[in-house]
């Protein structure tokens, strides 16, 4: 029986020679996880979120926590926290998980948590909004301990996505 071994995982802060890794890592991921096959509208939207230039301006941003996961010094994933943001449905928390992004090889190998670990440092209240039919998604942040606190929706083109709002208890 052969036994899978677990990368050595590194997490560090992001720094802006990170900027086109995280715009490709981001498309990559987001096409993945979101579309079976590509639509112009989910072309555009991911060409125009998802730009070095963004991730640029993140990295100088004073409310803005981005950390990378790294195996073998290539990027495989990251975690972008915003703290002063309040959500009505959390109103303990003011830091949002905007993104927990893993690379599709590199997920069940411990990168999410050391990513989740990251982005918890420092910030006690933290809340996230997660896609309802993301079901691994949603079992990773049940599994550390995030609860369901309501929903929202996330809307793009005519389509609306249900998604969850989650926190860890207080």
């Amino acid at each position: 029986m052969t036994s899978v071994t677990r990368p050595d995982i590194s997490v560090r802060a992001a720094v802006t020679a990170d900027a086109h890794t995280l715009a490709a890592l981001s498309i990559q991921v987001w096409l993945a996880t979101y579309t079976e096959g590509v639509s112009d509208l989910c072309a555009r939207y991911v060409l125009s979120e998802f730009t070095p230039e963004k991730f640029l301006a993140l990295l100088e941003a004073p409310n803005v926590s981005l950390h990378v996961a790294e195996v073998d010094d290539r990027l495989v994933g990251y975690s972008l926290v915003r703290s002063g943001v309040p959500q009505p449905l959390v109103p303990e928390a003011d830091s949002e998980l905007c993104k927990l992004y893993v690379q599709e090889p590199f997920t069940r190998h411990g990168v999410g948590s050391a990513l989740l670990q990251a982005a918890r440092a420092g910030n006690e209240g933290l809340w996230l909004m997660v896609n309802v039919q993301n079901l691994r998604a949603c079992r990773f942040y049940e599994k550390h301990g995030f609860v369901v606190r309501g929903s929202t929706e996330f809307v793009l083109g005519e389509g609306r996505h249900r998604n969850h709002v989650l926190a860890m208890p207080t």
